[in-house]
């Protein structure tokens, strides 16, 4: 700093900061610290403020474009290109999920109770997520995708085993009750181990990990209810 405030530069800093080009246009860049741009909502919340004044510096007639570079920022483009990717792809996968069961289930009304509960697990984890204030990034926008492979197998199970004991018993309810016996237990027994795997990752010190596996526990949790209370 030099006198009233004036910000003094050495000339080995001001050609780092201004670079000429062979015709009349200069680059100049500005650098600037953020601490916590780990967290994505800082990095979120910085570039809300930044780049208003990005607009004001754009109204200024020397200057031709602003705009916010460096590793945070560009990481904020690529996670908000990537996460409209997987909710577009979200309804594309239950639709080819309902297919498929139809094929392989020869059944439409199976085929629409076997998805019912893929619906409602994604539908529970995103509103916890929303009132937990989970920050966005690459895991909490995949999950959604991931809650689809796994819920969907607790779901067949539970189905294909309904429909084998509806051939042995006279009545639906004592066929659901057999198979929640049976197929029930079982998807209980794996879902309890495979929670308390992810919950152990979900102490991890990275807070993307431990998201991760915070949010898989919950979500393999999600998928055992559903699959049969539906």
């Amino acid at each position: 700093p030099g006198e009233n405030g004036n910000l003094i530069l050495r000339p080995d800093q001001v050609r780092g900061a201004i670079y000429r080009t062979e015709g009349e246009e200069n680059l100049t860049t500005v650098s600037f610290q953020i601490p916590g741009t780990r967290d994505q909502a800082i990095v979120t919340k910085a570039g809300k403020i930044i780049r208003p004044i990005l607009a004001d510096l754009e109204t200024h007639p020397s200057i031709s474009i602003a705009r916010l570079t460096g590793s945070p920022f560009t990481r904020e483009l690529q996670l908000s290109a990537s996460t409209q990717t997987l909710y577009r792809s979200l309804p594309i996968a239950m639709i080819a999920a309902t297919i498929l069961l139809i094929i392989t289930m020869r059944s439409f009304k199976y085929a629409i109770i076997t998805v019912i509960p893929i619906v409602l697990v994604v539908a529970w984890l995103y509103g916890v997520m929303n009132l937990a204030g989970f920050s966005l990034n690459f895991v909490t926008a995949m999950i959604g995708a991931i809650s689809i492979g796994v819920g969907i197998d607790y779901s067949i199970h539970m189905t294909e085993r309904f429909r084998e004991e509806l051939k042995r018993n006279p009545t639906k309810t004592s066929a659901i009750k057999r198979a929640s016996r049976g197929t029930g237990v079982a998807l209980l027994a794996s879902a309890a181990s495979s929670i308390v795997g992810f919950i152990i990752m979900g102490f991890a010190p990275m807070p993307m990990f431990a998201s991760y596996g915070q949010l898989t526990a919950l979500m393999i949790f999600f998928a055992l209810v559903s699959s049969l209370i539906v």
